[in-house]
């Protein structure tokens, strides 16, 4: 008798990068919208488009404002179920290398602080931001500089682990 087929790469459960991508432009797209207002209330499009600066307790005001409103839209999604607003749409996870859902304080220092770090260094910030994603299309385990800090990796969650399921729910918003 015939064999049966075998299944693709086992255990390769890695995140696509359009996946990811759609996600992060989700994640990016709901900040958005949620910051335009206040944005447009301080005048931040008006000094982009002079090309003048904002007072400095203004800056300092919206920087606040944008680190609240991160853990708002997905500190407790990152916290249950390590996944932003973005990811849990898409079916995608952040996880340890070993599947496990990451505790909460590592991962925001390990995975975000830096970003924000960076991305406030003037001049370079914006070049070092593009390098950290820039390295998911240079690599085979599509993992950006940020996931290798971490030591973390995105999952999608529509496919099955085959050294056992993640620690991570995406069907249900209570595990």
């Amino acid at each position: 008798p015939p064999e049966a087929p075998t299944p693709g790469p086992l255990g390769n459960n890695i995140a696509s990068r359009p996946k990811r991508f759609l996600a992060a432009m989700i994640d990016g797209t709901a900040g958005m919208l949620l910051s335009s207002p206040v944005y447009q209330h301080y005048g931040v499009w008006e000094a982009m488009m002079k090309g003048t600066e904002l007072p400095n307790e203004v800056v300092v005001g919206l920087t606040i404002y944008s680190l609240i409103l991160f853990f708002v839209l997905h500190g407790f999604l990152l916290w249950r179920y390590g996944q932003t607003l973005g990811k849990r749409i898409i079916g995608l996870a952040i996880v340890t290398m070993d599947d496990k859902k990451p505790d909460f304080a590592p991962l925001i220092l390990n995975r975000y602080l830096p970003q924000w770090v960076i991305g406030v260094i003037p001049g370079y910030g914006v070049l070092l931001a593009l390098a950290d994603i820039s390295y998911l299309f240079f690599n085979d385990q599509n993992r950006c500089v940020h996931d290798l800090l971490a030591k973390t990796k995105v999952i999608d969650l529509s496919i099955k682990a085959v050294s056992g399921a993640p620690q991570v729910s995406g069907n249900s918003m209570i595990a």
